[in-house]
């Protein structure tokens, strides 16, 4: 007699979970989207009619326990599981009202982008643009839910649509408070997606807004914002225009939360920005300042930052002498701060200087200088050895 013999079924098919309810779920990912296909529950009357308190009642139920269940199984590892179970949760919802709906996609697509489930997102996002469709993008309230939904999945360009819609029911019913509110949503939309060019006429209007209600700390703030989108343009111009408005400010409404390094720092960005725009006056008046500042409040390493940048813009537009005496200042000044890196550096400056001049003897002493820094910081005395030798006689 001839053994039975038993057909075989790929693995594929076998390997199937069985959640706690009774579902069933395979382990590979759905091809379909869950939230488009058709949907079936005993819960839900064959025939098309409102649900009875009672009804109601029951998926609310349901749709707790699948929770629960969901929860337990993302916490054991079991993520596929888990998604099958809250998408089913999600389909009940749709009975409860679009409100309850969205609020539960925005706590899933959280959870899909923390867990890079980038089909689960798609999924999301292709339910959320139904629900877009068959309701009113005119409702405020309608449009908030859609944005944190949308915000939960990342989802960027489709914020910025639904911000834009909600900049328009401001300026349409004068709503200023909303306006500025949709005009930072965008501002931040359009930085987060490196768009400077929309960015900025986004906060050229906000700063306009600010100085009609006379709010500076919000001008501040918007003068920082178009300061960096203008340096991010390589606007220069427009960077230091921005920067020395900030200065003003800054000078004429002293803040207590702001950091003593502040004005120092912004000087010197303001100083890049001239010479950037080849106005070197300008630049070394404003290194100048930066350097004053920072001696001031005993900023050490701003100040030397100064006398760096303004004996680099000596050198470069030629007037070494000039620049000789900035660097034997900053010299002082790397070590009253014991900064052995700046010292080293400063000397090296120095001697390149006079490397140029051909004053041989005057660059071997400074490389012998920069070279004792180095051996005393085990670093780069290979390089400062180089140099002198290069001095040397052949």
């Amino acid at each position: 007699m001839k053994s039975a013999r038993f057909p075989f079924f790929p693995l594929v098919f076998c390997l199937l979970i069985f959640s706690p309810g009774g579902h069933i779920w395979a382990q590979n990912k759905p091809s379909k989207n869950p939230l488009t296909s058709d949907f079936k529950s005993e819960l839900i009357p064959i025939i098309d009619r409102p649900l009875t308190p009672l009804e109601k009642r029951r998926i609310r139920e349901k749709i707790e326990q699948l929770d629960q269940q969901a929860e337990e199984a993302f916490t054991a590892g079991n993520d596929d599981l888990a998604f099958s179970l809250w998408y089913e949760a999600i389909n009940l919802s749709r009975y409860l009202g679009m409100e309850f709906e969205l609020k539960m996609i925005a706590l899933l697509g959280e959870k899909a982008w923390a867990k890079s489930r980038n089909q689960d997102l798609k999924f999301l996002a292709e339910r959320l643009t139904i629900i877009e469709r068959d309701n009113n993008t005119d409702d405020l309230g309608f449009l908030n839910l859609l944005k944190n939904a949308y915000n939960s999945i990342h989802d960027l360009d489709k914020l910025i649509y639904l911000n834009g819609k909600t900049l328009e029911i401001a300026k349409r019913e004068n709503d200023l408070s909303l306006e500025k509110l949709s005009l930072e949503n965008l501002g931040n939309l359009y930085l987060a997606k490196f768009d400077y060019y929309r960015a900025e006429p986004v906060y050229e209007k906000l700063l306009q807004i600010a100085r009609q209600e006379g709010d500076y700390l919000a001008e501040g703030i918007y003068l920082r914002k178009l300061a960096e989108i203008s340096q991010a343009l390589v606007n220069p111009e427009n960077s230091v225009k921005y920067k020395e408005e900030l200065f003003k400010k800054a000078m004429e409404n002293p803040s207590r939360h702001q950091s003593p390094s502040y004005l120092p720092m912004l000087k010197i960005a303001i100083g890049d920005d001239y010479k950037q725009l080849n106005q070197p006056q300008l630049a070394s008046e404003s290194y100048q300042e930066a350097f004053n500042i920072a001696w001031e409040k005993q900023l050490y390493s701003i100040a030397a930052e100064a006398l760096r940048k303004l004996g680099q813009l000596y050198h470069q537009y030629r007037q070494p002498d000039v620049a000789l005496e900035i660097y034997q200042e900053l010299v002082k000044v790397e070590q009253l701060s014991y900064n052995l890196y700046g010292l080293m550096n400063a000397y090296d400056y120095m001697a390149t200087i006079y490397l140029q001049k051909q004053q041989l003897n005057k660059a071997r002493e400074y490389w012998q200088k920069a070279l004792e820094v180095a051996r005393n910081l085990r670093y780069q005395e290979d390089y400062f050895l180089e140099k002198i030798n290069s001095l040397n006689p052949r």
